[in-house]
């Protein structure tokens, strides 16, 4: 379903009723907007739905704290909401987003042909020279089918050839071409710029803080 989609569903589909079922609760929460806080919120209504057969008086006080986050927000005015819990998920999901928006449009500017996909191979080759289609997908954490249709396009466009491993001649390695070297340096020119406009506005010290805490919250993250 398209965003615009989404909005219309979030504007027209009314909460259900507070004596609802579980059932159409459920599928209230599958078609309204759905929210940061909804999102969070649904696999934990639905465990509690099938695994433990909580009543729907619970259900439905998880849901009204859910909705609630909504009001919240939109009294702010767009200012952060620090007594939302959810502040940081949300502000690092929508950067995230932005920095892809912006980094598609100026690839399709600059780079006609390309994609952030396919900059993104040859940037890895570039760092891992003689690496093989497995070891790759690995790095890329990407699914080897996918990588496959990229390196094949990649292949085709002249950017990357596949040769014989001189370790092993019935083995490939992936190689880049001398017609992708300016792209690559064409790549890291841009992807330095981009970086230097995220960065606009902050001190090196906070830059630095800012990166320190990031790096804090990733760690949080992988060590579960």
């Amino acid at each position: 379903m398209t965003g615009s989609a989404w909005r219309s569903v979030g504007r027209d589909t009314p909460a259900p009723d507070v004596d609802a079922s579980p059932r159409a609760v459920s599928a209230w929460l599958s078609t309204a907007e759905p929210t940061v806080d909804q999102l969070l919120a649904e696999p934990i209504v639905q465990q509690l739905m099938r695994r433990d057969q909580t009543d729907e008086p619970t259900i439905r006080h998880l849901l009204r704290e859910t909705a609630a986050a909504r009001p919240a927000r939109q009294a702010t005015n767009g200012r952060i909401n620090n007594y939302d819990p959810y502040t940081i998920v949300r502000l690092l999901h929508e950067t995230a987003r932005a920095w892809r928006g912006r980094y598609d449009r100026e690839v399709r500017a600059q780079l006609p042909g390309m994609t952030r996909a396919r900059c993104i191979v040859l940037t890895h080759l570039a760092q891992h020279e003689g690496v093989n289609q497995n070891a790759l997908a690995q790095l890329l954490d990407a699914r080897p089918k996918t990588l496959a249709r990229l390196l094949n396009r990649l292949e085709a466009a002249g950017y990357i050839e596949r040769i014989a491993d001189p370790d092993d001649h019935r083995a490939r390695v992936l190689a880049l071409t001398a017609k992708a070297l300016p792209v690559i340096e064409h790549i890291y020119d841009l992807t330095r710029r981009l970086c230097e406009d995220e960065e606009a506005g902050l001190s090196q010290g906070e830059a630095g803080q800012l990166r320190a805490l990031l790096c804090r919250i990733r760690s949080n993250l992988t060590s579960v």
